[in-house]
């Protein structure tokens, strides 16, 4: 039976559901050796080595890695999968597959809350209280205030629910997403989320058009007391732009919870700025999207052993011809 590699952390035990499922039906399960980074090319490809599938997390798959490899599945835990090279894959004939509704609802709450402990001050009021202050400096409320979502796919969507359900006003900007989601919510262009938002909300995957989105130019345009949310991707923001713009008093506060590179530089100028605040790449991580995230990964790569085509989970699906395991 094909040997299947798990490379994301949070699996590394027996005790998963996943596990069962894939032992069960005689896949050889081997966990990667994460004391040797997997974002070093010549590791993830040892770490490979003689398996035919894979249960990634973000480490890159190259053109060069894939290619120096005999894996037939590429099963992302998460529903991004930038980390991977799908054309490469698709030439060489690799099954790219995501777990696409298991982790909306961690993002949503994830995004809410940054957005409300910024406001409240929930992060420095805990530290002056256990500091002996009592300054009871009053926030700013989210109802009423209007928030601005780049990105308007499944996680989007229901990230304005959310809002709406706060109070909140919610515009959206998306050139390609389909309609749906609230009706309160307003589609619009997106100079008019710089301009309009007091909350900025990014929920896009990062592409050409989309990389680093957060600039320089686009900072100068927002509200000077505007927040920033990133619960997306790292390559969205400019990092050096964004540090100097918060230096000189721009944005009331930012939330991030991805960077362009992970784990975050010890050198980053983001690191200098006091009103950031960050968490590590756990936006889509509770308990319950863990066990969703990694069943589905499994049941990905079982069902393309079995010859069951889970297209809608397939990133690739429409460009592999004749794939077979």
């Amino acid at each position: 039976m094909p040997t299947i590699v798990v490379t994301a952390s949070h699996f590394l035990a027996t005790s998963w559901p996943y596990y069962e499922l894939l032992t069960a039906a005689g896949f050889e399960v081997r966990f990667a050796d994460l004391s040797k980074s997997l974002w070093e090319p010549d590791h993830l490809v040892a770490a490979l080595d003689g398996a035919a599938g894979v249960i990634c997390s973000t480490e890159p798959y190259t053109a060069e890695v894939l290619s120096r490899t005999q894996v037939r599945v590429v099963s992302r835990v998460g529903v991004g999968y930038d980390s991977v090279n799908v054309p490469a894959a698709t030439e060489q004939n690799i099954a790219v597959c995501r777990t696409p509704g298991t982790l909306h609802q961690s993002v949503v709450e994830h995004t809410i809350g940054m957005i409300l402990a910024i406001y409240r001050n929930v992060i420095s009021q805990n530290k002056q209280v256990r500091a002996g202050d009592w300054d009871r400096t009053a926030g700013p409320r989210a109802y009423g205030k209007t928030l601005g979502i780049i990105g308007y796919g499944v996680i989007g969507k229901e990230v304005a629910k959310a809002a709406v359900l706060l109070g909140m006003q919610v515009i959206a900007y998306d050139p390609i997403a389909p309609a749906g989601g609230p009706s309160e919510v307003e589609r619009v262009a997106l100079d008019e989320i710089w301009r309009r938002s007091d909350v900025v909300s990014l929920h896009a995957p990062c592409t050409p058009e989309t990389e680093r989105i957060i600039n320089a130019q686009s900072l100068a345009l927002m509200k000077d007391d505007a927040l920033l949310i990133n619960t997306s991707r790292g390559g969205l923001v400019n990092e050096p732009e964004l540090a100097a713009a918060m230096k000189g008093g721009k944005l009331r506060g930012a939330a991030l919870d991805v960077f362009e590179q992970e784990p975050i530089d010890k050198e980053n100028p983001l690191l200098d700025v006091d009103n950031i605040y960050f968490t590590a790449h756990m936006a889509g991580l509770d308990e319950q999207s863990l066990l969703d995230m990694s069943t589905m990964a499994a049941q990905n790569i079982l069902d393309l052993y079995e010859a069951r085509w889970p297209a809608a989970n397939v990133v690739n699906a429409n460009e592999l011809n004749g794939w077979k395991w």
